[in-house]
């Protein structure tokens, strides 16, 4: 992306960890380390291209960054790195973990 020079907006969601997963299955292999993708981005550019990231943690830090990545970084390829709640999901979406949770658990059906 940066070498076709790109100057697209990527958001990444962090939640920290494997919220779905958990309620699917829970166990020790849902536990991540979390990494500084800020970072990460930062260090594959190297300076190479025009590339800006930041981190948000609010409604309002997410707006200024977005203001920042269509107005004075709009020539850049920009990476937004959202933190969210680990539990920060749809009642829906904990609804469906859960369905999944009770088909994994049954014997598979005969064919």
């Amino acid at each position: 992306m940066l070498r076709c020079e790109q100057n697209s907006i990527i958001f990444l969601i962090n939640n920290g960890g494997y919220t779905i997963e958990v309620e699917i299955h829970d166990g020790p292999y849902n536990v991540i380390k979390n990494w500084n993708y800020t970072g990460f981005v930062d260090a594959i550019h190297n300076g190479d291209g025009k590339c800006w990231t930041t981190k948000v943690q609010c409604k309002e830090e997410l707006v200024e960054a977005i203001e920042t990545a269509t107005e004075v970084k709009k020539d850049c390829l920009c990476f937004i790195e959202v933190i969210v709640h680990k539990d920060d999901t749809s009642k829906e979406l904990l609804e469906w973990g859960s369905r999944v949770s009770s088909a994994n658990s049954r014997p598979p059906n005969p064919q």
